[in-house]
């Protein structure tokens, strides 16, 4: 019987095409039960088993899921819990994970496999397009596309973005960096680019601390505009997330689903505010020290001396 060797066994594995039959054995892997009528690989000395797609399955992939950044496979959560809450089904995983180092983003190894075969089958599907349309995400990205944030050329994709100059390279859409080795939607006459991700952003948002819907804005018409999620300040040239009824409520737009930060970052007002309170209790503090000195000295001419 053949034998493989998996990164996460100092052991060799042998194949089993129809699992071990009477046996009673969890995947080593993903937690998951071993069935009878499906392979597996085992060692047997060490109770270490694995179903077919979890021995097979890739250090790495680019999920339709997240198409912004790829998703490393871990042996083992990453988290100080132990465990993960998959993003495709919301359910609990303590084994193998597909994970964004970057993100908050995990997948079962099952449900990495299985989200991807049904994108790629349903792909014209209605089912698979309001999916896509919620989550701006499409499966196969397409080579050109129009976006309502610039609308006067169309955008190219490219696998992973370009190098700039200055070594930086953000996204126009969001305002946040773009990875390296990510795909991006480019515009190399404006020197324009965007996540794949937010080239196909919802129109309206929610958020549970807000009563009312969420509009995009494509065209940020606020030359400085404050967010009320992070308050940091949302660049017009970014776009943004504002409340449909009215209020003076917005947002960046990757700050739609972020927590309410505990404790604001003071604004410019405040900032020197602050500082003139520390420089006068800085001068404070050295007319003391020079009262002291002059009164150890002698003199007593001093002004802030006294006797």
């Amino acid at each position: 019987m053949a034998e493989h060797q998996h990164f996460n066994h100092p052991h060799l594995l042998k194949f089993h095409k129809f699992g071990l039959e009477g046996a009673s054995i969890t995947c080593t892997g993903c937690k998951f039960p071993c069935t009878d009528d499906k392979p597996i690989y085992s060692c047997r000395g060490c109770k270490f088993y694995l179903h077919e797609q979890c021995f097979n399955a890739t250090r790495s992939l680019i999920h339709s899921l997240h198409p912004a950044h790829p998703l490393s496979l871990f042996p083992s959560p990453t988290y100080q819990t132990g465990s993960f809450i998959c993003s495709s089904c919301n359910k609990r995983g303590t084994g193998f994970c597909f994970c964004c180092t970057t993100c908050e983003f995990d997948l079962h190894v099952h449900c990495a496999y299985n989200k991807s075969k049904n994108n790629s089958s349903n792909s014209n599907s209605d089912n698979n397009n309001n999916f896509q349309q919620k989550t701006g995400t499409t499966s196969h990205p397409q080579d050109k596309i129009k976006i309502k944030a610039h609308p006067n050329h169309p955008l190219q994709y490219l696998p992973k973005p370009p190098t700039h100059a200055d070594g930086l390279n953000t996204c126009n859409v969001c305002g946040t960096d773009c990875e390296a080795n990510s795909p991006t939607y480019r515009c190399s006459i404006c020197d324009y680019d965007a996540h794949v991700g937010c080239v196909s952003l919802p129109e309206t948002e929610k958020r549970q601390d807000h009563p009312h819907e969420l509009k995009l804005l494509h065209v940020n018409p606020y030359e400085r505009y404050e967010c009320d999620v992070c308050k940091g300040m949302i660049l017009q040239n970014h776009c943004m997330y504002l409340c449909k009824s009215g209020c003076d409520y917005g947002m960046h737009v990757k700050c739609v689903s972020a927590k309410v930060t505990e404790k604001a970052p003071m604004n410019d007002m405040q900032f020197q505010v602050e500082m003139f309170k520390l420089q006068n209790q800085m001068k404070l503090h050295q007319m003391m020290i020079d009262t002291k000195t002059m009164g150890i000295s002698g003199y007593h001419h001093n002004p802030y001396y006294r006797r």
